[in-house]
């Protein structure tokens, strides 16, 4: 059997393709007034009441949807609809990526498909996949989902995206509000790049399955649209439905909506095998089977460029003016939304500290990805600083300043023990987090058979943690040697890395990516700040988190 050389495939300019969605054709806010209502609007009117109802109730509403949405030109309703807090999760697979993508980069996608299939040039356009693929592998690295890695590199590189206004993964990275891309492995044309990097592109995308299914978690009362996605929207809304159903959670009463171009008569009868397109997956794990135990599933038949501006034209009447900030359906702000109010009091109550607020909120953002995607905020220090490490984790393993209530289907469970309901009412939610250095029985081994035992924190972390994890090493001085050792073990473990010092930031500046330096210098003020800091962190990400 020959083996192929993929090194060898070979691309061309994304300037030389021929697109057939451009940026000056999208249909934005101010032009969904004029687009005609669709024939039969009576089973939209009521899903349309059905969102609003599950958002002003603080439910969450799911959109899951194919590439077509995007090559319709719709991205700027959606994109609206996001910012007034009507979307509590965007989902898609690969496919709308890859589109979304191309609109921020040249304002327009979906090449001309006859061209280039004879030559095997389709979809062999350099800049797309090289792009994606570098943020892809970036984000993975640091524990990102696929969505969020577009997101964070568009956010990042704006000099790139002229066009990232209308971008849908990207607004949703920049508002805070989660997003999925689920790929299938050899759909996209992304996957015939020869930089292709397929251990990147499972990771993320299946760290983005574990974040769709949190949501889905959370959808007793809410709703779920699926646009157009015939395959991949149906199976993965089925998989993650089963599971949270599995794990005890309410996601029951919920209310589904499947919208396509194909007629579906009698969509509501019972599924089994006499019946019309039983084999149809929407139909399926869509419309019937998520909504057995109640709620109701709806068959929309229209085009999108008729019933997405008829949605947004009925969405709209959703009060944001008194509201503007979008919120999660549990009431918490979105993760990422720069808004961090107990970031921004730490100069309020303190004007010298003026100057730390902003990579205070950069320490935030890293900490806060990394736990909200099932990471761990790993704590080092000396003394002083180690007692400051051990305060941080008792402020996040339980309540700090605010109730943290156990999730009803937890409180379930627990309630089935011998002492449940003690359990039940006692228990409160945490946020993971590891002191290093706090185990004397591997301190005392490693003092004793490692001839420098400095690397006693670098040994426990490497033992421990894992990629997307962030280690906060903190000393007043900057320089302490083993929190130092810690930080280049976690660098080449590929985690994100925080460092809290003093002044001068010493050592750690040279080592951390985000680093927090307070103005003072000797040892005692320096702790007294950092107390402030680390305050302000926890209190943030209580209130976002929990």
């Amino acid at each position: 059997m020959t083996t192929l050389d993929l090194s060898r495939l070979k691309t061309y300019p994304l300037a030389q393709r021929r697109n057939l969605v451009h940026y000056k054709d999208l249909i934005q806010p101010e032009a969904a007034a004029a687009i005609p209502d669709p024939a039969d609007v009576t089973e939209l009117e009521e899903v349309a009441q059905r969102v609003l109802a599950a958002r002003q109730a603080g439910r969450p509403v799911i959109w899951m949807m194919g590439a077509h949405v995007i090559k319709c030109g719709l991205s700027p309703l959606l994109v609206d609809l996001m910012a007034r807090g009507l979307v509590s999760h965007i989902a898609g697979n690969g496919a709308v990526s890859i589109h979304d993508f191309e609109l921020c980069l040249i304002g327009e996608t979906s090449e001309d498909v006859p061209h280039g299939l004879e030559d095997g040039s389709f979809g062999m356009a350099e800049e797309t996949s090289a792009l994606m693929h570098r943020a892809i592998r970036s984000g993975a690295r640091d524990g990102l989902g696929y969505a969020a890695a577009l997101g964070r590199f568009i956010h990042e590189n704006a000099e790139l995206f002229p066009y990232r206004q209308v971008g849908v993964l990207y607004n949703a990275y920049r508002l805070g509000i989660p997003a999925s891309i689920h790929v299938t492995i050899g759909a996209d044309i992304i996957h015939q790049h020869p930089a292709a990097d397929f251990a990147a592109l499972g990771a993320a995308s299946g760290s983005d399955f574990k974040r769709f299914t949190e949501s889905v978690s959370e959808l007793g009362g809410g709703v779920f649209l699926n646009f157009g996605s015939a395959v991949t929207g149906p199976e993965v809304f089925l998989k993650a439905l089963t599971m949270v159903r599995n794990l005890g959670c309410p996601a029951f009463q919920i209310t589904t909506a499947n919208f396509d171009l194909r007629p579906l008569p009698d969509y509501r009868a019972p599924v089994n095998d006499a019946q019309p397109d039983y084999y149809y997956r929407p139909r399926k794990n869509i419309i019937n089977r998520p909504t057995m135990r109640g709620g109701k599933g709806f068959h929309i038949q229209a085009a999108h460029q008729e019933t997405i501006p008829y949605l947004y034209r009925r969405l709209r009447e959703y009060p944001t003016q008194e509201n503007p900030t979008p919120t999660l359906p549990n009431g918490r702000s979105p993760l990422g939304r720069e808004r961090g109010r107990h970031l921004a009091e730490v100069a309020t109550r303190n004007e010298a500290m003026a100057g730390v607020v902003e990579e205070l909120q950069r320490a935030y953002q890293v900490i806060a990805l990394s736990l909200k995607s099932g990471g761990t905020l790993f704590l080092a220090g000396n003394g002083g600083s180690m007692a400051d490490a051990l305060h941080i984790s008792g402020e996040l393993l339980k309540s700090f300043a605010r109730a943290r209530p156990l999730p009803e289907h937890l409180q379930q469970k627990l309630s089935a023990q011998p002492e449940g309901a003690l359990l039940a009412r006692n228990l409160q939610s945490g946020l993971r987090a590891v002191v290093l250095g706090a185990n004397p029985a591997l301190a005392s081994a490693v003092a004793n058979d490692m001839p420098d035992r400095d690397v006693n924190l670098a040994q426990e972390l490497l033992a421990l943690a894992r990629p997307g994890d962030v280690l906060l090493g903190i000393s007043t001085s900057g320089n302490a040697r083993n929190v130092a050792l810690a930080m280049q073990t976690a660098a080449a473990l590929g985690l994100r890395t925080i460092g809290m010092s003093g002044q001068g930031g010493g050592r750690l500046a040279q080592l951390a990516e985000v680093m927090l330096r307070v103005p003072a210098q000797e040892t005692a003020r320096v702790q007294e700040l950092h107390i402030q800091c680390y305050h302000a962190l926890c209190a943030q990400l209580e209130e976002d988190l929990t």
